[in-house]
């Protein structure tokens, strides 16, 4: 009994030919503690959100006490509510105005009477809030960062999940709370954890299992003993040695033979003095340093050609500026529904052959936007009047037509510019606004700041979108949700908006700073060297947006 994985595969959600993880399968028995490893990139934070039920995979079967996780593409609730995962910075998590509130988002899920929702709430600021900081009515966002990490991990203690699933738990924590956390695990009765770690020598002591990961394919899965027996296997994965095995390797140069497997000081030490006694007095002269095998410089000979970028990338930022422009204009200039379709087919041809994931952007854009269209149409229609005194409620439908013709055209030119962004890595879509503009900037009109500000709103709308996949993420893992994954219930709106607002402001001051240590502004970013370079594909593409512009303005009359 415990949880297994059988033939994961999951893919790029922008690239299905790129496979983030490969054929994972392994059996964890229940109440064991499992490490899990890999360089930056390796999936390790996929894998761990696949076993928590917030990511779908693509192929294979995950089951909990041989009970399967997914059914019809959505996750079993019961399986659910016994997973916990804690994500890598958990303090953006929290959303609330009190910590108690905090507490009690994670633990609605679990309809507990209130008696024991306020013990595992006690229970769990007992474990984790050693200098009493969590008063239940301070605000989450008074703490410090430190203090913020450790309310996120009392909020999924407080869930008392069978399987706790953690993303660098220690990252942030100070020693003390480090300490606090290895207790709870070694005390932990039921369950167990699998942890995502780069810190080897505080989680290998407690481990049962070790998985490693490299470039999404499980390499390794055994006991810390076996792995440190065999340290090429981390040299290859791109993962640092434990204290241990460094160690040992040392002091074999020196002659100073000892097990790479003392995973412990205490355990090492007398293995240490035992092999000093041995080899008395005697010099030996240090071994000469072999090459590591799997160094970055052989990773690098290596590593794969990138794939090929997707059409639109490879277009000229120019050229996509004036079918932006062309699209914007032949839109708005529309006066009939007729009209409209006809720009909507031309925006759908411009989607064409982008990734998928651009696609489910649109999507998400669109949803909120159809609401504000429909509750629009519907208050813009609406007519009261008060003859003799008489209140009648009517609806005029000519405004209420009017009102979604316009709505619809305003939407058409968003998908515009979303279509614009996506396409235009941030570099050349500065660059195409600056050629397009140098004209004007020789007259002297203020077209720097427009240039600026202009580019770094197309650069925060891809920036927003893929803080909203991460904030879900968060949400639907607090919030138990069992949804498909990408959805999220309306009721977990205001866990989600907070903290991605406060994620937008952070990123608005790390841009504004960096922009001020390059001493960037607009007159720098004009005067800047183009290196665009003019295909015959951009002028095909250029001849074919000004024959649509064209039809646009036939179909207008």
């Amino acid at each position: 009994m415990g949880l297994k994985l059988t033939d994961i595969r999951v893919q790029a959600p922008d690239d299905p030919s790129n496979d983030l993880l490969k054929d994972i399968q392994f059996d964890l028995a229940d109440g064991s503690v499992t490490v899990l490893i890999g360089h930056t990139g390796s999936g390790k934070s996929t894998l761990l959100q696949v076993m928590a039920g917030i990511l779908e995979p693509t192929a294979g079967g995950i089951t909990l006490d041989q009970q399967p996780l997914w059914q019809k593409r959505k996750v079993n609730q019961a399986q659910l509510l016994r997973l916990g995962l804690t994500f890598q910075f958990p303090e953006q998590q929290l959303f609330a105005r009190s910590i108690r509130q905090e507490f009690a988002y994670s633990l609605r899920p679990y309809k507990l009477e209130k008696a024991e929702r306020e013990r595992r709430m006690a229970a769990a600021c007992a474990d984790l809030d050693p200098h009493g900081v969590f008063v239940m009515d301070r605000s989450p966002f008074a703490l410090s960062g430190g203090e913020q990490r450790r309310l996120a991990l009392a909020t999924t203690f407080a869930t008392g999940p069978d399987w706790l699933l953690m993303d660098e738990p220690t990252a942030g924590l100070e020693a003390a709370a480090v300490r606090e956390l290895l207790r709870l695990i070694r005390e932990r009765g039921r369950g167990g954890f699998v942890i995502a770690t780069h810190d080897l020598d505080t989680f290998l002591p407690l481990a049962d299992r070790v998985l490693v990961l490299d470039r999404g394919e499980l390499v390794f899965y055994g006991t810390p003993e076996a792995l440190c027996r065999a340290p090429e296997l981390l040299t290859r994965a791109g993962v640092g040695l434990p204290s241990c095995a460094e160690a040992a390797a040392a002091m074999a140069r020196y002659g100073i033979a000892i097990a790479p497997d003392l995973l412990t000081p205490a355990l090492a030490v007398p293995a240490i003095v035992e092999a000093l006694r041995e080899r008395g007095s005697a010099g030996f002269a240090p071994a000469p340093r072999a090459a590591a095998p799997g160094s970055a410089a052989a990773r690098e000979a290596s590593a794969a050609s990138p794939p090929p970028q997707a059409a639109w990338l490879r277009v000229d930022p120019r050229a996509k500026w004036l079918l932006y422009l062309l699209l914007v204009i032949g839109t708005m200039q529309q006066q009939q529904w007729s009209g409209l379709a006809a720009a909507g087919l031309l925006l759908g041809f411009a989607f064409l052959g982008l990734p998928r994931a651009v696609l489910r952007g649109s999507w998400k854009i669109a949803v909120p936007f159809l609401i504000f269209m429909a509750l629009s149409i519907l208050l813009a229609g609406m007519d009261w009047t008060t003859p003799e005194g008489q209140f009648r409620l009517g609806y005029s439908m000519e405004r209420g037509w009017s009102t979604a013709f316009t709505v619809t055209r305003l939407f058409l030119v968003i998908l515009d510019g979303y279509w614009l962004a996506v396409t235009t890595p941030y570099g050349q879509l500065v660059e195409g606004l600056n050629w397009a503009l140098r004209y004007l900037a020789k007259m002297k009109l203020p077209v720097a700041s427009f240039s600026l500000a202009v580019s770094v709103m197309f650069r925060f709308i891809p920036m927003i979108l893929r803080e909203w996949q991460r904030f879900s993420a968060i949400v639907r893992a607090r919030g138990k949700a069992a949804i498909r994954p990408g959805s999220v219930r309306s009721r977990d709106i205001p866990a989600l908006v907070v903290p991605l607002l406060l994620a937008m402001f952070h990123k608005a001051e790390q841009l504004t700073v960096a922009m001020e240590m390059k001493q960037i502004d607009g007159n720098k970013l004009l005067l800047r060297k183009s290196t665009l370079s003019w295909q015959r594909r951009d002028s095909l593409f250029v001849v074919l947006g000004v024959v649509g512009f064209g039809l646009l303005i036939l179909v207008r009359k």
